[in-house]
């Protein structure tokens, strides 16, 4: 058997190496919906070869480096047998990876071209190991394959909320695993709940060791860029990391309130009594303004440092232990507040909450955990969260009342505290829900006060939701022609 690992950034690189170095990827696996809890035959052919699929799906293309090109890389690329790059695959047909969409009757054709390109004879056995299975190329993948068990490695927050694009039922049937690393205590993923996929945890110390090898092998570059951006002097005086994201190349805020927001950042930076900044952007961001920094900078009185080097943020935590964090949404926060234990600050989480749309957008998830948790506290001295769990609960079932039906009970009951009291605690909830979506729902705290009955609340599914929104519009005119 041949295991083919589809990875598009550094992050899932690093996930995917300190799996292979805890075992992960040894042990057979075999798809769910067997019976087999996910676990394969003790006798299940092992690997005879690990290949590492590259795969870029930045925006801009022609702006971004392959991730596996970042110093330090090809010490994680040894890993693998080999590496093959999808995009250069895709080149004849002029698409990018994220919009591949292979007629279906056009399959083998693609296969036994991607088996020729990729040196599989036809015989061969092959395990695929993807990221974002919702999406393509992981859709895409799945479908040629169409033979090949399937497992997922989830490297972010996203694995937290519930599936957000239908998957194909040919490729939802063969899988088994879902590796993640377990970055909110206390809470389990809910991806691909609908296929009851086994969660299997990465070991942090696995993840931990990785990222610490990454560091290693970049310490050239490392320590160029470093002398530049944070000498000793500023080094001696407390700084903060920002970490950028790339939010307005994906439509979500425009490129003037992602400057805005950066800008807040600096100055939330300042405000906790930080002398240096450093920024890092997002590796796939398009180049972005940073006049408009160096001024805010400036009339605050501190340091601003631009850190360019396609480092993983991880990696600059390891080594240099930042006093604080600073982001929007980005998994680097938690992973700083959770495993190094360096205190995080969200800024703009209220702007975000209101900007992303459709209300489903995977995004929401993340975005809520890191409003919830990162908060700039000591992590030693942070407070539990005790109703995280039931606020994503609730979230998810809004997001995706069809695949997390399960979830409308504990939805409602939540929503009834939170729009029912009338306190500090509970109001700043109402920010991540929608009267819209609500309404739609039949949920408490919609712009409705007439629901319907328990008895059609307690079911669940798209016809009956429809059906109680057609109802509510009723009675509102009726009320309204009154």
């Amino acid at each position: 058997m041949k295991q083919i690992f589809l990875a598009s950034t550094l992050f899932e690189l690093v996930c995917l190496a300190a799996g292979i170095d805890g075992g992960d990827y040894d042990r057979p696996a075999a798809p769910v919906l067997m019976g087999t809890g996910g676990l394969g035959p003790e006798d299940a052919p092992t690997s005879t070869e690990r290949i590492l699929l590259v795969s870029n799906n930045a925006v801009v293309m022609e702006l971004s480096e392959s991730f596996i090109d970042a110093p330090g890389a090809a010490s994680l690329v040894e890993r693998f047998d080999r590496v093959v790059d999808l995009n250069d695959a895709l080149a004849p047909l002029h698409v990018h990876p994220s919009s591949w969409r292979p007629d279906h009757a056009d399959l083998p054709i693609v296969e036994s071209y991607l088996r020729r390109r990729w040196g599989l004879d036809e015989a061969d056995e092959i395990e695929l190991i993807i990221e974002s299975p919702q999406v393509n190329p992981a859709i895409a993948l799945g479908r040629v394959f169409s033979r090949a068990t399937i497992r997922v490695h989830a490297d972010g927050l996203m694995s937290y909320g519930p599936t957000r694009n239908q998957i194909p039922m040919t490729n939802g049937q063969r899988m088994s695993v879902l590796h993640h690393l377990p970055l909110v205590p206390g809470v389990s993923p809910r991806l691909l709940h609908e296929f009851d996929i086994v969660h299997r945890p990465l070991g942090v110390e696995s993840f931990t060791a990785v990222v610490h090898e990454l560091g290693e092998h970049s310490t050239d570059a490392l320590e160029g860029e470093i002398g530049d951006v944070l000498g000793k002097s500023a080094q001696a005086r407390p700084w903060a990391l920002i970490v950028g994201q790339y939010l307005s190349a994906l439509g979500l805020i425009s490129s003037e309130e992602e400057t805005q927001l950066h800008i807040d950042m600096i100055e939330a930076a300042a405000a906790r009594g930080m002398e240096v900044v450093v920024f890092k952007p997002h590796p796939a961001a398009p180049p972005s303004q940073t006049g408009p920094l160096l001024d805010a900078a400036e009339r605050l009185g501190i340091t601003l440092r631009m850190f360019d080097l396609p480092i993983m943020a991880e990696v600059i935590i390891d080594r240099l232990s930042p006093d604080l964090i600073v982001g929007g949404f980005s998994t680097a926060l938690i992973t700083a507040r959770q495993i190094y234990r360096v205190p995080a600050l969200a800024v703009g989480t209220d702007l975000l909450l209101e900007a992303i749309a459709p209300y489903q957008n995977s995004n929401r998830i993340p975005l809520t955990i890191i409003s919830e948790i990162c908060d700039g506290s000591t992590p030693d001295d942070a407070p539990s969260h005790p109703r995280l769990r039931r606020l994503l609960a609730a979230v998810t079932y809004c997001m995706a009342p069809t695949l997390s039906h399960d979830l409308r009970d504990s939805a409602t009951d939540f929503l009834t505290e939170v729009f029912d009291e009338d306190n500090e605690s509970t109001v700043r909830f109402h920010r991540y829900f929608k009267r819209r979506r609500l309404t739609a729902l039949a949920l408490p705290g919609s712009t409705s006060k007439a629901f319907a009955p328990k008895r059609m609340i307690k079911r669940s599914g798209t016809l009956v939701v429809k059906a109680v929104a057609r109802k509510q519009q009723r009675i509102m005119k009726r009320i309204q022609s009154r």
